[in-house]
């Protein structure tokens, strides 16, 4: 973290003229989040804000998801935040067991811990301690092979690094899954395409380990949850912070991780049981999934990507800080050209093509497994056809990640836009097997029936076409 003296702000961050101080974006100076007065603060529309809380809150009725949480920020004012349904998700005790939702519910991020990982690869990098460019077996010896040698550490940061979805044999069991993952062989030459991976973030995890010298739970601690303050997040919950286990949303049971096989309710645990095993057998951090967060937090870490890397400390009166502000300071976590970088296209190749799919795509599965890629988001793309949760009305420059339980969280820096957007919801991660679950079909396609259900019954991107209809000026 580094504090920015005077002169190297105005390299960084205009300062916008006092008359337009009123509706200046996050680009021309940092905001601190705070709830606004009225959405016409910011100008949106509050019956057009209103039209995607009652979208949430008709999917809870329809019985596709049992509660959520919607958060809405623009120019660091948060104008829409609500909590909908029940807190746990899927839970088949008593009524009387599951209170309502509250809006500091703790949810399982599931694949939105991706972009905690890529933000602290992008920090490590930023501070001498990794090199983005350098082979990953400068850290990890085990990719010292002619298979291997060429994955770069960006490959695993941008899903090129040639790695399956997953492991080819479930982890859950396994004495070693760190050893079988190191193992596992490549099913395309690494900065060829994009194939979104799991096991490629897991693996990312120990470079940043080896790297930065902490475990990945702790790096993020110490480079990102903390500096911002998202006092709410933390992998393993229940280990880390008990006290706000009734704040715990729950997703649903696990028939694999009782030792007699009765159900067990996932609440303050990963629903992910691969992560889950490696957590509980090892007492690793995942890079891919395992963090757990609220609506508010996340709103923290999106407005930190509108800030351009930026935070205000201190007290800044009108919500915001400049340089001339006696009561308050702006410290810089990355340098803002690395923090734009992090939500840009990055899956390019050396002549700047990209690698990965635009466009209309045949299911969401088909734009999460290949489509373009930042560094740990999903990128925007209006084109008809096209599974994105950034919506038809994003700006090109915004991104969004899923993760698999039903958690949502948006980005738009373009300045007209200044936008973050959190659903958080207790769908439950689909289920991997069966008539639902992962499968290929009669021409060779991955399809994954559950997942699609999953977004198509939530529909996100309609939550964020309705909230990019609010916005009614600058």
């Amino acid at each position: 973290m580094k504090q920015l003296a005077f002169a190297a702000l105005f390299s960084s961050i205009l300062v916008t003229p006092a008359l337009s101080f009123a509706t200046a974006s996050s680009s021309t100076r940092p905001y601190v989040l705070q709830y606004g007065s009225s959405p016409g603060q910011v100008n949106m529309d509050a019956c057009t804000l209103d039209a995607a809380s009652d979208h949430v809150r008709d999917v809870v009725n329809a019985g596709v998801i049992d509660g959520a949480v919607l958060l809405v920020a623009r120019h660091g004012k948060v104008v829409l935040h609500r909590a909908y349904g029940r807190r746990d998700g899927n839970f088949a005790g008593p009524a009387a067991e599951n209170p309502s939702m509250s809006r500091d519910a703790i949810f399982d991020l599931q694949s939105i811990t991706k972009t905690f990982t890529a933000y602290i690869a992008v920090d490590l990098h930023d501070q001498g301690l990794l090199d983005l460019s350098a082979p990953v077996a400068n850290y990890l010896p085990e990719f010292n092979t002619p298979e291997k040698s060429g994955v770069l550490v960006r490959d695993l940061v941008r899903f090129t690094s040639g790695h399956s979805i997953d492991a080819a044999a479930s982890l859950v069991g396994d004495p070693d899954p760190w050893g079988t993952m190191l193992a596992e062989g490549l099913v395309a030459t690494p900065g060829t395409m994009v194939f979104y991976s799991d096991i490629g973030y897991r693996l990312l995890g120990r470079v940043l380990e080896a790297a930065g010298g902490l475990p990945l739970d702790e790096l993020v601690q110490e480079r990102l949850t903390g500096p911002l303050g998202m006092k709410d997040t933390a992998w393993q919950p229940l280990v880390n912070m008990p006290s706000k286990a009734l704040r715990f949303a729950g997703t649903g049971y696990s028939s694999v991780r009782e030792t007699n096989g009765a159900p067990r309710y996932l609440r303050g645990e990963t629903a992910d049981e691969q992560d889950a095993w490696i957590e509980s057998h090892t007492h690793a951090a995942t890079g891919c999934d395992g963090a757990f967060s609220t609506a508010w937090d996340l709103a923290l870490f999106g407005q930190m990507f509108l800030n351009r890397g930026a935070r205000v400390v201190g007290y800044p009166g009108w919500g915001y800080c400049t340089p001339w502000m006696w009561t308050c300071d702006i410290e810089l976590l990355a340098s803002p050209a690395l923090v734009e970088a992090t939500i840009d296209l990055q899956t390019k190749d050396a002549s700047g093509a990209p690698l990965g799919i635009h466009g209309a795509t045949s299911s969401w599965l088909d734009d999460l497994l290949f489509a373009n890629k930042s560094y740990g988001w999903e990128l925007a793309d209006a084109d008809p056809g096209a599974h994105v949760v950034t919506g038809l009305y994003a700006s090109p420059s915004a991104v969004s990640k899923i993760g698999g339980a039903g958690t949502f969280l948006t980005v738009d820096p373009d300045p007209s836009r200044d936008l973050v957007v959190v659903l958080l919801t207790n769908h439950g991660l689909p289920s991997f097997v069966g008539p639902d679950g992962i499968q290929v079909d009669g021409s060779g396609n991955l399809i994954w029936p559950g997942y699609e259900n999953m977004l198509n019954g939530i529909a996100p991107n309609i939550v964020n076409d309705l909230v990019q209809l609010a916005i009614t000026g600058p």
